[in-house]
């Protein structure tokens, strides 16, 4: 067990650069902390710029962890433009126990948008596997149904309902806890709804390239089920060729409406989901068969295909195949 915790700072995510607060922060910090529907939900009151300032000046202490009781306090940094959305939280609550509790606040701009769970996930890494943590909880006002959609995406499970359990912005609120320990978090469960939506998605992806009629319909429903910014790269024993969607889906569609692809179909034969709060990726073996300008065409190989959860649902965000090398 881990008796301290000192990262090495910044901690990159794809978007993110979780860091310790500067002097510099108040202005962005200001954004979130001034804001009457970001702070309801949080237990510090409304903040003008004085009383954010004083907050500020505390968190510029708060960059390690070096015994039980104290919160790591970092900025949530978007490293495109350098801005300060948010602050990510861990409190280091027993040594003896292993116990930790997270907590979070994003910018109300910057919501809905994968944020909060990129940070997220990256401060449960610290928690569990730097800080050597067995458990960590989290609660938050039950009617802050956003955070709680969070937690239960990052794989927490609601533990308890306490009624009335604390004086919160001049009245009696009720609080959710959740907690997610050490082994569910290295094997985190995907529900069944996710498993369900994602398993259609690739049979919307394999379904799209079968000839006859309907590959118009069958396109568009590609189309709609992928991120506008997706990409999609070939390999194939090729130099990787990577195309955008209308790169990808136009030549395929043409082809298995021009007669060059015909009695054509591709479909999966076995493969792997895994899923993490709200990313997912499947890998597996696929098969094709038909004609092609009239010979017969069979192969197969592996794809690999990722999506991400957006606020319309799963989404295929990238896929990548590599085909079957001709037996000499």
């Amino acid at each position: 067990m881990h008796q301290e915790l000192e990262p090495d700072y910044p901690i990159l995510t794809p978007r993110l650069a979780l860091r310790p607060h500067r002097t510099d922060d108040l202005d962005d910090l200001l954004e979130f902390h001034g804001d009457p529907e970001v702070v309801r939900f949080l237990p510090w009151p409304l903040r003008d710029r004085a009383a954010t300032n004083a907050a500020l000046t505390a968190k510029l202490d708060q960059a390690t962890l070096t015994e039980p009781g104290q919160w790591l306090v970092l900025a949530v940094e978007l490293r495109e433009t350098k801005t300060v959305i948010g602050e990510i939280l861990l409190k280091w609550a027993s040594a003896e126990h292993r116990q930790g509790e997270l907590g979070f606040v994003l910018a109300r701009a910057h919501q809905g948008k994968g944020y909060a769970a990129e940070a997220a996930a990256a401060m449960l890494r610290l928690g569990f596997e730097d800080l050597g943590l067995h458990r960590i909880t989290a609660v938050c006002v039950e009617g802050n149904i956003s955070s709680a959609r969070l937690l239960r995406r990052l794989g927490f499970s609601q533990e308890a309902r306490l009624v009335d359990d604390i004086w919160f912005k001049g009245g009696w609120a009720t609080r959710l806890l959740f907690a997610l320990t050490e082994d569910a978090w290295r094997t985190p469960a995907t529900t069944g709804r996710d498993r369900e939506e994602i398993d259609a998605l690739i049979r919307c992806y394999f379904d799209a390239f079968t000839s006859g009629s309907g590959v118009d319909e069958r396109m568009a429903a590609l189309r709609d089920a992928m991120l506008p910014g997706a990409i999609i790269v070939r390999t194939c024993g090729m130099a990787p060729a990577v195309y955008d969607v209308d790169a990808f889906i136009e030549p395929r569609q043409a082809m298995l409406t021009d007669g060059t692809l015909t009695d054509f179909k591709e479909e999966a034969r076995s493969g792997r989901l895994d899923l993490f709060g709200d990313i997912a990726q499947w890998f597996g073996r696929y098969a094709k068969q038909g004609r092609m300008n009239g010979a017969p065409h069979t192969g197969g190989g592996m794809k690999s295909i990722q999506f991400v959860r957006t606020d319309a649902g799963w989404r295929i965000s990238a896929a990548a195949w590599d085909d079957d090398r001709p037996q000499r």
